[in-house]
């Protein structure tokens, strides 16, 4: 070979070595962009070789796991010597993506960083939702790893669990009976409460509506005034009177409408607390009542119209204060009744304390004294004051059969030199 043959295999090999240092430098830079992207996966990913060493893990998943670097990590965690994983059901989905080469999904689990064995900066519990999916790659599989963040959303769904948990304690305990339906008038929940006052279960009633399980007049005064709160889409307090089981109960109900988190009707709840015991005490309070006021009123009546024996056939009625006409009829139902209590022939009517009297009472005394005169007594009226005097004058009172005295001394010395009786002890 030449010199010139020799210049140019040098320029060839010369070039050749340029484009495979530009291929390279081609790669290097494909690799550290592929690197870069992985490293910066605003998903936590990792790498694991087959015999479960890990072979890469990024930045956002190191920072889930709280492991410092990579360095602290990479080539020295093994899956399978991973309690956390091994109990986790890691390995096992691991083996199946290794062995089958299937892309496995695995459902929410926690992942305690203290018991994994990891050097971290701080001990947490995640709980990620791992996707892993083979990589074949120069003869040898990987396995890539997606470890989705789902820890708060678990903490949220266990937040509901509980406060779902909660409300339900108390509708399922609350001494009230507690239900909801549904816009069609079936029945979507019922408390304890509810089955032991309807004397159904749950069971019975759940998915149905009222005309299923209860007698048809009830079923129907429940369905209006649920139409009623559906309607006007505002709350219904209503006292309800029920017979069931032969028993008869009284209900203070309150309906209301439930709406969903766009403001939307979907449903309707009542609350039944019952009052059945409450109503009949303050029955019994009223009756009660009653019956003081009736024994008030009687003993205002008699002291509003004494009668008092002061002899034998010899009773006295003073008398004070305005007399109106059911008052006069008092006068006249007491004399009348003490006439033949007291045996008495003869009534002092003592108006000393009446300071004046109307025409219909004026006539209801002179007809009083007629009556006593019907019994077989006489009335004597004293203590009679110059303007009663004026009114029966005015009136033309027949006053015949009637004694009259001007004091009430006078009429009872009157009576007892009668000899009409004894003064009595």
């Amino acid at each position: 070979m030449d010199i010139e043959e020799m210049r140019a295999e040098l320029e060839r090999l010369r070039r050749a070595v340029e484009a495979l240092e530009q291929r390279a430098q081609a790669a290097e830079a494909q690799a550290a962009l592929y690197q870069g992207v992985f490293e910066h996966l605003p998903v936590p990913s990792a790498l694991y070789r087959a015999d479960g060493v890990l072979s890469d893990i990024n930045r956002r998943n190191r920072e889930m796991l709280a492991v410092p670097s990579k360095e602290a990590i990479v080539g020295k965690h093994n899956m399978y010597e991973d309690p956390m994983a091994v109990a986790g059901g890691y390995t096992a989905h691991f083996d199946r993506v290794i062995g089958s080469g299937e892309c496995v999904i695995m459902a929410p689990t926690p992942y305690d960083t203290a018991d994994a064995g990891l050097e971290r900066t701080e001990d947490r519990t995640v709980w990620t939702e791992s996707r892993m999916s083979p990589a074949d790659v120069g003869g040898a599989r990987y396995v890539i790893g997606i470890n989705l963040d789902v820890t708060d959303r678990m903490h949220a769904q266990q937040a509901y669990q509980d406060s779902t948990a909660f409300v339900t304690a108390i509708v399922e305990h609350a001494p009230s009976a507690v239900y909801v339906k549904d816009l069609e008038g079936r029945y979507a929940l019922v408390n304890r409460h509810f089955e032991r006052l309807m004397g159904v279960s749950r069971d019975a009633v759940l998915g149905r509506t009222d005309r299923d399980v209860l007698p048809p007049e009830l079923a129907e005064g429940f369905a209006q005034s649920e139409r009623r709160v559906i309607a006007t889409e505002a709350p219904l307090v209503k006292e309800e009177q029920l017979l069931l089981e032969g028993r008869a109960h009284c209900l203070m109900t309150t309906r209301f409408p439930l709406l969903d988190s766009r403001g939307r009707l979907y449903a309707v709840c009542g609350i039944s607390a019952e009052v059945t015991e409450s109503r009949a005490a303050e029955a019994e309070a009223q009756r009660l009542q009653d019956e003081i006021l009736r024994l008030q009123e009687a003993r205002l009546r008699a002291l509003s119209t004494p009668l008092l024996p002061i002899a034998r056939g010899v009773v006295v009625m003073p008398l004070i204060g305005n007399i109106d006409a059911p008052r006069a009829q008092q006068v006249l139902e007491t004399l009348l009744e003490g006439i033949v209590a007291h045996q008495a022939s003869m009534v002092i009517l003592d108006v000393t304390g009446v300071p004046t009297i109307d025409a219909p009472v004026a006539s209801a005394l002179v007809r009083t004294a007629q009556a006593v005169n019907l019994l077989g007594a006489q009335v004597l009226l004293t203590g009679i004051q110059p303007a009663i005097a004026r009114t029966l004058v005015e009136l033309g009172a027949d006053l015949g059969g009637i004694l009259v005295r001007s004091t009430l001394d006078s009429g009872i010395a009157y009576a007892l030199a009668r000899g009409l009786g004894r003064v009595s002890a």
